[in-house]
């Protein structure tokens, strides 16, 4: 692959995996005016956080499946179109209900996007060439991730929440352009034959692998984390310490690069530690970082720099969980690497959407529910290591 190639080649894949989350995080500094521009109450708002997710979760499946058969340029435009349509109508919602329809509509759509984008990853490299260039294009996907919140701080504060959307479907429309741009020779016959009835069952034989069920699960769970946070982040921010949507946004783009240094570091740690070790301690910090949280809502005050010092371990600990988990989960993925990488993506949002969902049932006074969540997460997490699998 030429320079010029590799280049295209990264932008193709930053933009591919990184819509979804932007679209997931771009209106988060916007969500307590949303309650109050529709007169609703914030779990409402919060819902369409695990709307989105929730329509994220599945149809991925069917995506990387018959993308194996037609090939992934053509399921790239298709998934890229449906969440227009979506985006659209989050544009022009009149209500919180047209808002969260749109929502939905525009999780269907990313839910291919984000599956074929690893399914082109995990084409074309494997092992630790793959961990190495997860660990770096997540030093990039990262900072173009949470440039979002400051962007969407800024439109917020200046001209409502409406012209975030506007944006996003802007970046959509470019999506759709590279898409139809993608030289799509990678998967040549991969399945030969489409038989829709086999998706269940071709589902059924990955995650019955015990190796990918287990790192997909660390992956998951990581996910949930980081979401269940995001849920609640603006209006502890905003609405409990007081700071503008401008400053959430300038906050959140600052602690990206704790996320970046984390995820250099373990590229590097790559050279002199086996994967496993690595996720092993990112889970040790995760537990660090779910008793802090705790004690924040029960001892520690709830301030600016208290949930700072709770994002950056968040953060750390989550570096250090998704490259890895990533790498060794598609380590023993063989022919149906379409369908792999879908269940690893839905399977991923699923959890983070029940979690979310679950968290917007309570109300945000403190850092609790949180806290909550997150040891439960924690505890699932080491349960899993009990799961024994060939190392890889």
């Amino acid at each position: 692959m030429s320079d010029q190639s590799r280049y295209k080649f990264l932008l193709f894949i930053i933009v591919t995996s990184t819509i979804g989350q932007i679209a997931a995080e771009i209106y988060i500094p916007s969500l307590p005016y949303i309650s109050h521009d529709f007169s609703i109450s914030n779990s409402l708002t919060q819902l369409s956080i695990a709307v989105f997710l929730f329509g994220m979760a599945v149809p991925g499946i069917f995506f990387g499946y018959i993308s194996d058969y037609f090939g992934r340029r053509k399921i790239l435009i298709l998934s890229t179109s449906i969440s227009s349509v979506g985006t659209l109508m989050c544009v022009v919602a009149p209500n919180i209900y047209i808002l969260i329809i749109g929502r939905l509509i525009q999780g269907l759509g990313f839910s291919g996007v984000g599956s074929l984008s690893r399914a082109i990853l995990r084409d074309r490299m494997s092992g630790v060439e793959l961990a190495k260039f997860a660990s770096n294009l997540a030093v990039i996907t990262v900072l173009v991730i949470d440039v979002s919140p400051f962007f969407g701080g800024f439109l917020q504060q200046y001209f409502g929440w409406r012209p975030i959307f506007g944006i996003l479907l802007c970046y959509n429309l470019f999506a759709i352009y590279i898409s139809c741009q993608f030289k799509d020779d990678s998967n040549t016959a991969l399945n030969e034959q489409l038989n829709l009835g086999r998706i269940l069952h071709s589902a059924y034989d990955v995650i019955k692998d015990k190796t990918f069920f287990k790192y997909n699960m660390f992956s998951a769970l990581t996910y949930a984390v980081l979401m269940s946070y995001l849920a609640v982040a603006s209006f502890l921010f905003e609405n409990k310490v007081g700071i503008s949507p401008t400053e959430f946004g300038t906050t959140t783009l600052g602690l990206s690069f704790v996320y970046m240094l984390g995820t250099f570091t373990n590229g590097r740690l790559l050279q002199h530690f086996h994967m496993d070790k690595l996720i092993r301690n990112g889970v040790v910090l995760m537990w660090v970082t779910a008793i802090y949280c705790l004690l924040i809502a029960t001892l520690i005050p709830l301030t600016y720099w208290s949930l700072v010092i709770l994002v950056v371990l968040i953060y750390l600990s989550s570096s250090a969980l998704f490259a890895n988990s990533s790498a060794q989960a598609f380590s023993s993925v063989g022919k149906s690497v379409g369908v792999a990488s879908a269940l690893y993506s839905s399977v991923q949002v699923f959890v983070a959407a029940v979690f979310s969902a679950l968290i917007s049932l309570f109300h945000v006074n403190s850092t609790l529910p949180l806290a909550g969540f997150m040891i439960i997460i924690c505890i699932f997490m080491t349960s899993l290591f009990a799961i024994k699998v060939d190392r890889q």
